[in-house]
C-alpha cells in the first residue's frame, strides 16, 4: 500500500531584537548594541502562540524534503553566527581603542 502523500516539513521563524551588553574599561555605565535576528522556533505553533501571544509576527516555511528544511535552519544559524562574530569584533575594537575603530593601524607604503 504505497503512501501517495508527500511529507510536509515545517519551520516556524520569527524576528526579535537582541541586545549585546558590554562595559568599556574605565567606564561604569553599560553600553549595548542591538540587532534584529531571525529565530527558528523548534516547537509547535500552538506553543509559539502560547509563549509569544497572537500579536507576535511569525512565518511558517513548508518544504517537501527534510533536507530543504535543514538547509533553511543552517542558513539562519550561519547568519546569526556571523552577526555575533561581527558584534564581538565591534565590541573588542571599542574595548581596545575606547571607541569604534575600523581602519588600518599603520600604512605599509
Amino acid at each position: 500500500m504505497p503512501n501517495n502523500e508527500t511529507p510536509k516539513y515545517e519551520v516556524i521563524t520569527y524576528t526579535d531584537d537582541v541586545t549585546f551588553n558590554y562595559t568599556l574599561p574605565d567606564e561604569e555605565e553599560a553600553r549595548s548594541i542591538e540587532h534584529e535576528i531571525t529565530i527558528v522556533w523548534e516547537e509547535t505553533l500552538q506553543d509559539f502562540l502560547k509563549e509569544h501571544g497572537e500579536d507576535k509576527p511569525y512565518k511558517i516555511h513548508t518544504f517537501k524534503r527534510e533536507r530543504e528544511k535543514n538547509n533553511l535552519i543552517a542558513q539562519i544559524d550561519e547568519i546569526t553566527e556571523n552577526l555575533i562574530d561581527e558584534v564581538q569584533e565591534e565590541i573588542a575594537n571599542k574595548m581596545k581603542f575606547g571607541f569604534s575603530f575600523s581602519g588600518q593601524l599603520h600604512n605599509d607604503d
